[in-house]
């Protein structure tokens, strides 16, 4: 895998924007690498731009702290888009969210900004970036992608897994110095939320927790191993891809 610096890849960013009209940014890596740090910064420096939040987990209402998602003042000015969508209690398919992006990414073009798409959520950023073809009310893909709608730079993060995995204790370590526990109270209390979202939230630890079947840190291990899990999972996603520009951040 080769790595690029920072202002390696910066040049990397200039030369396609220049050569290519209409193009798009998409910044991916796994949970706690940092992506949405990083696409604020590319957001500043080659702007206008705007970012499309691309996470499964950051367009339900109401869910801040698990989902990681940026605060206003973290944003610092750039706008977001793809977050509180729907609630928790609600579907919401790869075909839909799909589609969301299609036509935000033409809303941002048509003000000549740039779009940046950023997450880590894999299948939704492939669907967009290689426009996937779906069928029927689910959402299932075909075997069939279509031509891609506009030029794409993919660019990941990349950690050595031990300092990833450092990076991801410590995420969850804030988290719960910041409220999640008592996010996960209220809700709880407001939605009727199915076993899925439970548990890629973490919150069936944290309910367990609540309801005195297991200690605080129980709970934060629990937490920290569900986190370094799903991390694994996108990296086998990404593994051996050709079309990412991986950089590695210091």
């Amino acid at each position: 895998m080769e790595l690029y610096s920072k202002s390696e890849i910066f040049e990397v960013i200039k030369k396609f924007l220049k050569e290519n009209k209409d193009s798009v940014l998409e910044i991916l890596g796994p949970t706690a690498s940092g992506k949405t740090g990083f696409a604020i910064e590319i957001a500043q420096k080659f702007g206008p731009a705007e970012i499309i939040s691309v996470d499964s987990r950051q367009i339900y209402k109401d869910i801040n702290i698990a989902s990681a998602k940026a605060t206003a003042e973290e944003m610092r000015g750039v706008p977001h888009w793809g977050l509180d969508l729907i609630s928790p209690a609600d579907k919401y398919s790869v075909a839909e969210f799909q589609q969301y992006a299609f036509e935000k990414i033409k809303e941002i073009q048509a003000r000549k900004a740039l779009p940046i798409l950023c997450g880590g959520t894999m299948l939704w950023l492939d669907a967009i970036s290689e426009n996937y073809l779906f069928s029927g009310e689910q959402g299932e893909k075909s075997t069939k992608k279509g031509k891609p709608r506009f030029p794409v730079l993919k660019v990941g993060i990349h950690w050595e897994r031990e300092k990833l995995y450092e990076r991801i204790n410590k995420r969850s370590e804030i988290m719960f110095q910041n409220g999640l526990i008592e996010e996960t109270r209220e809700i709880l209390k407001k939605h009727e939320m199915g076993y899925q979202a439970l548990t890629s939230f973490g919150y069936l630890e944290l309910q367990k927790f609540i309801e005195g079947e297991i200690s605080k840190n129980r709970a934060l291990e629990l937490n920290k191993q569900r986190n370094r899990n799903y991390a694994k999972r996108q990296l086998t996603w990404w593994r051996g891809r050709e079309d990412v520009h991986w950089i590695k951040l210091v």
